[in-house]
């Protein structure tokens, strides 16, 4: 209710003034749906734990479990592991990721 209620207040009309942060958007979200298909064929993976493994990673634990129970309510629970998983591998990158950069800012 909290984002719904953001998004309402939202103006439309200052989407026109920064377009290269909704290209950037678009193309982090293509490249994401990419991988993910790539990802998805490769190991052969149902299309709903594909599902559920992208919303882990953009939407997060709460709308993960929601897409996993609609393809089979019983994956709801698997949606849920995903997206905790998600997060906990995505905080130690995101660590990682920022210990490598404050090395190369000293350099």
């Amino acid at each position: 209710f909290v984002l719904a209620s953001i998004g309402a207040k939202a103006s439309m009309s200052h989407i026109a003034a920064s377009p290269i942060l909704l290209l950037a958007g678009v193309t982090w979200v293509g490249i994401h749906a990419v991988f993910l298909v790539i990802a998805a064929r490769l190991l052969r993976s149902p299309m709903c734990l594909a599902a559920a493994a992208s919303q882990a990673a953009i939407g997060g634990p709460a709308s993960a479990p929601v897409v996993a129970g609609i393809y089979h309510p019983q994956l709801a629970p698997v949606g849920l592991l995903l997206a905790v998983l998600g997060n906990i591998v995505g905080t130690f990158l995101g660590l990682c990721c920022s210990y490598l950069c404050g090395l190369v800012s000293k350099i």
